[in-house]
């Protein structure tokens, strides 16, 4: 390449200083400097697997984000009966949904995409799914697969949606499963690691990057820059002996060379029994100590480098205890936060489809139409915190009974509601509730009449 041309290809920015040599457009190291083409370990299955089975770092990178984006409790809302409520989430339990998420979401962050299959008693794969045809009892969980076990289909969807322009299809190449089924796309529930723009995405068969792969560099400078340091621990108390004519000793070779082998043995043994060390006069003998001040601060910068890369605080990353003033709960809300938003992002049209299976599955019949539901913070709340927002809920609920905006029923269901975040208020019992009812629609006493004493 010219220099005209990389020239023309440098990257520039708005500022210069030609005299000074400063600035992307001037002749000095930075502007040298410039990005292209890495090493794209997605496209490589060995290596990656390598990655997750050998590098703690790695799998804790893998592993973290898909635990945490699926023990998320969830709040369903509208005017289903509480009783049919704890069914659905009883169900959503019991099929194994929680557990085949997590795995969707770890393969799909460790290879780039992942799949997990919808699995229907009596329905064929290569059938779209109609809800309306799912009978009772009929829904057999689902069934998790890496991008490596299937082929997407060349065919797009072409209806409107957010799924246009995505496979169609997808056949299976797993040997645990029937070996080159097809299966429709409204049976499969996608996960992926890291988006791409749509031409990269294309060329991965509308998969995404893997999530190791952005942070490949910063994995292995850690990696190197740690078993360096081990490595140095075995350097680190050197001793030195300077031996009168050497060179002449082992150029004489015979007894004379079997002589100071003879002396260097005797001296690791008067060393390890007695700690003397015994020398002709004119030899020496210089011990060096190695000092490793500012290592450790160099770990500790790769280590933020990664928790960076990765997105993930280094006290939920690597188990580092929190340093100094900070507490880590600053981080930690923050990167819950994060993980709040890629729930509602991937998680939620996923759960939205399983509710409606359940609800066929429990019933045979689909959700009411105000079925609604939430994810709770991840965030844990300190005993402390716990009591206030329980005395807030308390004080918040008796206000609005006062005022007549809602029954005592709804405010008994409200405070045990909020129970399940912090610990309180689990005594309500339906007895407490029903008697609540009997309360409510109780005509009220004429004025100045009291009730009788029981």
């Amino acid at each position: 390449m010219t220099d005209r041309r990389r020239a023309r290809k440098r990257t520039v920015d708005g500022f210069t200083n030609f005299a000074a040599n400063l600035g992307l457009q001037a002749d000095n190291l930075l502007a040298r400097g410039s990005y292209v083409p890495g090493r794209y370990v997605t496209r490589s299955r060995t290596e990656l697997e390598d990655m997750y089975r050998t590098s703690w770092v790695v799998g804790r990178m893998v592993e973290v984000v898909a635990e945490d984006m699926t023990r998320s409790a969830i709040d369903i809302q509208g005017t289903m009966d509480q009783d049919e409520v704890a069914q659905l989430q009883r169900a959503y339990l019991t099929t194994g949904i929680p557990g085949r998420l997590t795995d969707a979401i770890k393969w799909g962050r460790l290879y780039g995409g992942a799949i997990a299959v919808i699995l229907i008693d009596g329905h064929r794969l290569s059938d779209p799914l109609e809800m309306d045809s799912i009978t009772k009892g009929s829904f057999r969980g689902l069934f998790v697969l890496d991008r490596h076990q299937v082929v997407p289909s060349t065919q797009t969807i072409s209806e409107l949606g957010p799924m246009l322009g995505y496979p169609s299809y997808y056949t299976l190449h797993n040997p645990d499963a029937q070996f080159g089924s097809v299966v429709h796309h409204s049976r499969v529930l996608r996960f992926i690691g890291v988006d791409l723009p749509g031409d990269l995405r294309r060329s991965e068969q509308y998969w995404g990057a893997s999530v190791a792969e952005r942070a490949y560099d910063r994995i292995l400078a850690l990696d190197s820059a740690t078993h360096g340091g081990a490595n140095l621990l075995y350097k680190s108390f050197l001793r030195v002996i300077g031996v009168d004519r050497y060179r002449e000793i082992l150029a004489a070779g015979g007894q004379a060379e079997k002589a100071l082998l003879k002396m260097f043995t005797f001296i690791r043994q008067m060393q390890s029994n007695e700690g003397i060390t015994l020398l002709d006069k004119n030899d020496t003998f210089t011990p060096h100590n190695w000092s490793f001040s500012g290592m450790y601060d160099a770990l500790q910068a790769f280590c933020e480098q990664l928790a960076g890369a990765t997105g993930i605080p280094l006290v939920r990353l690597l188990g580092q205890s929190p340093k100094g003033f900070s507490t880590g709960d600053a981080d930690l809300r923050t990167y819950y936060d994060t993980i709040l938003t890629q729930i509602n992002d991937d998680r939620r049209p996923v759960d939205t489809v399983l509710f409606g299976v359940l609800s066929r599955h429990l019933w045979a019949r689909p959700l009411p139409n105000d079925f609604a539901f939430d994810y709770q913070g991840l965030y844990v709340p300190t005993e402390v915190e716990r009591s206030q927002i329980a005395s807030n809920d308390a004080q918040g609920a008796a206000a609005l009974h006062a005022s007549n905006v809602i029954t005592r029923r709804q405010a008994l269901e409200a405070l045990k509601d909020g129970g399940q975040r912090t610990g309180r208020f689990s005594f309500i019992s339906e007895s407490d509730l029903e008697q609540a009812d009997r309360e409510d629609m109780a005509p009220p006493l004429p004025e100045g009449i009291l009730p009788p004493v029981e």
